[in-house]
């Protein structure tokens, strides 16, 4: 198929998103990429992996001089300036974004800050962040909008003390305990951030192992480091009532051996994502998704 004269939309600009828009340029289409960000990312380098890894990065530091005894060479304890350690990781992320930002220009990609719904199969409704709209008109369009951070409606409560993948990065402070809702690797990863920190960290899983999913024997390995690292690890246990009690969160937790309440300064709940296709107008494009969207 020659690409001269076509026109590639793109729905989303994280790295599936800016990936397909870059290699479509490449090929010599009409691209348009379309996003609510300043730059190309996604939640991806925004609010996930390049956030989450530059934490993981300074958690390592910390480790590492704690571990250093065993060769001979000794530290004292490290002092976190804690809004130091935001800036920094905000200054990565933007250092990246903004990079992808260029590279969208030197490739000639039309960048579109909005979000975009289907009107029908080759028209999209543009609404941009500066407040205007516009009908655009493609040859093929690429969807691309990602994921978002899912929930359990009976455990959600208005407080700030009950935190997500993407507000637990912002890093608001350094709390003393941390009850981390599911077992994955977001919640791993942000747990033993926070516990690298100084946080008291626990985790509560329904699965009967961490990870699940994952290379058993891997986790295993994983498992016995953690177990050393966190507070408490509660396999084949669920949280079944969260309450605020003044500055802590009262937590009900079941597990194998009954019923127990716990007081956290912070929670945690990072149950998964689920795909996001959520006012796309998909129907108006004949699309049609199954039950997990």
């Amino acid at each position: 198929m020659t690409s001269q004269n076509k026109s590639v939309t793109v729905i989303g600009a994280g790295p599936g998103g800016y990936a397909a828009a870059f290699y479509a340029a490449d090929l010599g289409m009409d691209v348009t990429l379309i996003d609510k960000e300043i730059n190309p990312g996604g939640v991806c380098l925004y609010r996930g992996c390049i956030p989450s890894k530059a934490l993981l990065h300074a958690a390592k530091v910390i480790n590492e001089s704690k571990e250093a005894k065993n060769w001979g060479i000794e530290f004292g304890e490290p002092k976190i300036n804690i809004d130091r350690l935001r800036e920094w990781k905000n200054e990565v992320v933007n250092q990246l974004t903004g990079g992808l930002g260029i590279v969208s220009k030197q490739r000639k990609v039309k960048y579109i800050r909005g979000t975009a719904a289907f009107i029908n199969s080759n028209t999209l409704e543009i609404k941009k962040t500066d407040g205007s709209t516009e009908n655009h008109q493609f040859d093929n369009a690429i969807i691309a909008t990602g994921s978002v951070i899912s929930t359990i409606p009976a455990l959600t409560i208005d407080s700030k003390r009950l935190l997500n993948s993407t507000s637990a990065l912002d890093l608001p402070e350094i709390p003393g305990s941390l009850l981390v809702i599911g077992g994955g690797y977001i919640g791993l990863e942000l747990g033993s951030v926070y516990s690298s920190l100084g946080t008291k960290v626990s985790v509560v899983e329904m699965m009967p192992g961490l990870l699940p999913g994952a290379d058993r024997d891997l986790v295993s390995h994983l498992s016995k480091k953690l177990d050393k690292e966190f507070e408490k690890i509660m396999l084949k246990a669920k949280v079944v009532q969260m309450k605020e009690a003044g500055k802590k969160i009262k937590v009900k937790i079941e597990t194998e051996n009954g019923t127990e309440e716990q007081e956290y300064d912070y929670v945690l709940m990072s149950i998964g994502r689920k795909p996001y296709t959520k006012g796309l107008g998909l129907e108006n494009a004949h699309i049609n998704v199954n039950e997990r969207g």
